[in-house]
């Protein structure tokens, strides 16, 4: 009896509290009231003390800017970048483009004897895993019918030309699993995972997961080792070090990239044909090789993932790998032969400009992942592309490779809202190196209407973290616009 009295007095106040003092939605902001609002934000926040903020707006319904504060100033864009090769790649390629990798026969096929090479051949997929080289083995016996090679695993990397990192990266974020070495032969991105466990006395030995014939490991001791990683390569070298003289009490990996990731692949494929029975012989010394007259390669072809579901890996993950791929790619579908970086930057950059329709001088493209620090881009440019991509036939599935994020809004910024919709309200490409913060992509409003926004950050000391306080406060403002 008291709890329902009790609850009967409460409700009788909520209502009466709600009387005289109602709890009101959010009010909408007009563009002049979003301007100021958002001017109190930018000039208040401790970020943008010492830190160079820009951030432009556009009302994707009408396309008229809402908001700019130095959306002209070039910025360091960090991963903001893949945006711009996204685009490109998929107005170039279609989103159900899949690049293939080769196996092919290099020497006659005779009872089940292959009397010559085994060529892996790289054709562009970034995202070729170990287990798909797995299936390739076991179809190179099932299908190819080979069961011995009098020869060896040669590795075809001659799509690309022979330099294997990007202008403007950092040579000491080497051997870091986002500093791959490029490749048209893509194998778990160039990244290379080294397994160290306890031996019998508990001291540290290593092997490679999957199992390979190359590199070398070999172990070192305080006096010799690079760094106080228990695993590392040395920049620009290929034989893998661990530290053979510390102890572990259970097994860890450690990840890393190769210098040059042709040979490696080439022994992960040896090994795994070798799992599957196949056997393998050098030549005999001074035999010449079997008459090639006539005789065709026997080959074998594995497609990659689409276009769309490859740029949700490079988006969403963030791979460095993809971007670097793509723009090669992208200039050989321009014409370039074995394409290196700037020729890829330069067929990007003019797409830009002559299909997107950016602003000459409003952005410098010279890789595909934003890894280097030669990048720049503008606010202005990022809007640009955003309204352009809103309006193609490519907007889905560029869309959906953007990852999303929360805006933190209270009930009373939702009630009342005509959009209840749970979806995520930004899906936009963030990007981050040391001391740059960027987000460029798209916001729904409270009313439904989606805007796109670029907040470039460049110039900050410490982690990111009071960026990401500014972008909450400057979400929270956009959500509210309504014209």
């Amino acid at each position: 009896m008291f709890v329902r009295l009790l609850s009967a007095v409460c409700l009788s106040l909520a209502a009466l509290l709600s009387t005289a003092f109602p709890l009101h939605a959010a009010e909408p902001l007009s563009a002049a009231e979003l301007q100021k609002r958002l001017d109190e934000v930018l000039g208040s926040h401790p970020t943008a003390k010492r830190t160079t903020v820009t951030l432009k707006v556009i009302d994707l319904e009408t396309g008229e800017t809402i908001y700019d504060r130095g959306g002209d100033r070039l910025q360091a864009p960090a991963s903001n970048l893949k945006i711009y090769t996204s685009a490109c790649a998929l107005d170039l390629f279609g989103p159900e483009h899949r690049f293939k990798t080769i196996v092919r026969t290099d020497g006659d096929v005779v009872d089940g004897v292959l009397h010559g090479n085994l060529l892996l051949i790289g054709g562009g997929d970034a995202m070729l895993t170990s287990k798909d080289l797995r299936q390739l083995a076991k179809r190179v016996v099932g299908k190819l019918g080979i069961k011995k090679i009098v020869g060896k695993v040669v590795v075809d990397n001659s799509r690309y030309a022979p330099r294997l990192k990007g202008p403007g990266w950092m040579w000491d974020d080497e051997p870091a699993y986002y500093n791959m070495s490029v490749t048209p032969l893509m194998v778990d991105f160039n990244v290379l995972t080294v397994k160290l466990m306890p031996d019998s006395e508990g001291f540290v030995y290593a092997k490679l997961d999957p199992p390979s014939v190359s590199p070398e490991l070999f172990s070192v001791d305080e006096q010799t080792a690079y760094g106080d990683a228990l695993a590392t390569r040395r920049p620009y070298t290929e034989a893998i070090e661990y530290r053979g003289d510390r102890k572990l009490a259970e097994s860890q990996s450690v990840q890393m990239t190769m210098h040059d990731p042709g040979p490696w692949a080439a022994g992960m494929f040896t090994q795994m044909l070798a799992d599957e029975g196949v056997a393998f012989s050098a030549p005999a010394k001074g035999a010449a090789p079997p008459a090639r007259a006539g005789v065709e390669p026997r080959e074998l072809v594995h497609e990659g993932p689409t276009l769309a579901e490859t740029l949700k890996h490079f988006n969403h993950v963030s791979e460095n790998a993809v971007g670097e791929v793509l723009l090669h790619e992208i200039a050989i579908a321009k014409g370039a032969k074995r394409p290196d970086w700037p020729q890829g930057a330069k067929a990007i950059s003019d797409w830009l400009v002559e299909t997107a329709k950016l602003e000459p001088g409003s952005f410098r493209i010279v890789d595909g992942s934003g890894l280097s620090r030669y990048d720049l881009i503008t606010a202005d440019s990022a809007l640009r592309l955003l309204k352009y991509l809103n309006e193609s036939e490519d907007f889905e599935p560029f869309f959906q490779s953007l990852p999303t994020s929360e805006v933190k809004l209270t009930d009373a910024d939702l009630e009342g809202a005509s959009d209840q919709s749970d979806a995520p309200r930004v899906s936009a490409k963030g990007g981050s190196m040391s001391s740059v913060s960027t987000m460029s992509g798209y916001l729904r409003t409270l009313d439904g209407r989606r805007l796109g926004f670029s907040l470039l950050a460049n110039g900050f000391l410490g982690n990111n973290q009071p960026v990401f306080d500014l972008r909450q406060q400057v979400w929270r403002e956009l959500v509210k616009y309504q014209p």
